[in-house]
């Protein structure tokens, strides 16, 4: 199947939850801001999952002993294997958005937050001699700002898809991406993926005095011919994670990513994942 341009776009405005696209928290009510999020959508299965699941979880924390700071993490995931934008025109989707804002204002605070979403297919049945194929687009915002040398501020978002062969759990194609900002417009990108993807990035960015931007939107597509017979389980999986603190510290927000690679994994097996 493919999708028509207009209704793809038109579906990924349906599907896109508006907290991980706007957000309600301005950078100029404090010192330091950090905000990350990011939206997938996952569109155009060849082949339709037998089951499957979603996985959001959020972390917040925020302490000031001279100052103030605020932390908040959205999260959503959706799975649908029969869509419908019109009664007649239905298809398997999937959708994730994560949402991480930190802001503070002082001498000495911490506030952190993160956000995990997940969408999980299992058993996509692949018969011989079938290719399995699905379409991808993401974007990612990344945006950092601080008002005085001793405060720090990062942001980071990941993504990530993993696709196993169920019956002996092996990891047949996979792609990452890590994108990560401070205050001083330092910017990151890290992608790594097996031939099965193709990747289009683009950004888009925007530095100022202490303060920085980075806008991602990525178009992908997924593509593997089977000569034998497969059982599939497709995990797409994303976290996006930011940082304030003053006085500045060496701690970064890759400490807050780190991992993300084993909870995406463990949560091909997990048993309390939403249906």
């Amino acid at each position: 199947m493919n999708t028509a341009p207009k209704a793809t776009m038109k579906l990924f405005i349906i599907a896109t939850p508006v907290i991980a696209l706007l957000s309600s928290v301005s950078p100029s009510l404090a010192g330091t801001f950090a905000k990350a999020e990011t939206e997938t959508l996952i569109y155009n299965f060849s082949q339709v999952p037998t089951s499957i699941s979603t996985f959001t979880d959020t972390q917040t924390l925020a302490l000031a002993w001279k100052g103030t700071v605020f932390s908040e993490a959205n999260a959503s995931a959706y799975f649908d294997v029969n869509f419908c934008l019109e009664p007649e025109y239905c298809f398997p989707l999937a959708n994730n958005g994560s949402q991480a804002i930190t802001l503070g204002e002082g001498q000495e605070y911490l506030g952190l937050a993160q956000s995990q979403a997940a969408a999980i297919g299992y058993q996509f049945e692949i018969a011989e001699n079938q290719e399995f194929t699905f379409d991808f687009i993401s974007i990612l915002n990344l945006e950092a700002q601080k008002s005085q040398q001793q405060e720090s501020t990062q942001a980071a978002n990941y993504i990530a898809f993993y696709l196993f062969e169920d019956s002996s759990n092996n990891l047949l194609d996979f792609f990452s991406l890590n994108s990560w900002l401070n205050y001083a417009n330092k910017h990151n990108l890290f992608i790594q993926k097996s031939q099965g993807f193709q990747l289009s990035p683009s950004a888009t960015t925007n530095a100022e005095e202490n303060q920085a931007s980075v806008s991602i939107l990525l178009s992908g597509l997924y593509s593997h011919q089977f000569s034998q017979g497969q059982n599939l389980t497709l995990i797409t999986y994303q976290k996006s994670a930011t940082i304030v603190q003053a006085p500045e510290p060496s701690t970064s927000v890759w400490l807050l990513i780190l991992g993300a690679l084993g909870a995406a994994l463990g949560l091909k097996n997990k048993s309390n994942l939403s249906d």
